[in-house]
């Protein structure tokens, strides 16, 4: 009985072993630097694949397992990164790639917070000229033009009627 337990906690120990070697195979420093290049797909971390904190995701750890094929198949990075962006798109990519039609998401930011600026820039000085002409037209030293002084003075009178 006691020589039973020793073999089945020996067996367990083993598979223990060897189950925690298994993702340290897959994960070499080569297979972390490709999969820095790729975003996790599995939709509920926004990591990347080299980084993703999931243990067994659905997503990471197959995709790890497809680098480090591809890695022993001779692939180098760039065409590990072609080959993942033809099977996946470009949704595998934690950002848009900068040229062609991505090349917007890139610029359209800069080009917004420089819009507002400008536009932040033309109200002030609209707000400031107009206080300037507002301030003009009251007259020297502050006072009343002199047509407006009498239509205030006929409509005072008009109001004690």
């Amino acid at each position: 009985m006691c020589l039973l337990g020793r073999a089945s906690g020996a067996a367990l120990l083993m598979l223990f072993v060897l189950s925690s070697s298994l993702p340290a195979e897959i994960m070499t420093p080569e297979v972390k630097q490709v999969a820095e290049r790729f975003a996790c797909q599995c939709g509920s971390c926004n990591n990347q694949v080299s980084t993703c904190p999931m243990l067994n995701c659905g997503s990471a750890t197959p995709l790890r397992e497809e680098i480090a094929s591809k890695l022993k198949q001779g692939m180098n990075e760039q065409q590990i990164v072609n080959a993942f962006i033809a099977k996946y798109g470009k949704v595998i990519l934690p950002a848009p790639p900068p040229e062609g039609f991505d090349l917007v998401a890139w610029t359209l930011p800069f080009f917004a917070l420089v819009a507002g600026f400008i536009f932040i820039y033309a109200l002030i000085r609209t707000w400031l000229h107009r206080r300037v002409s507002v301030s003009a037209g009251a007259g020297p030293n502050g006072a009343i033009p002199e047509t407006y002084q009498k239509q205030i003075e006929r409509e005072l009178k008009n109001l004690d009627l």
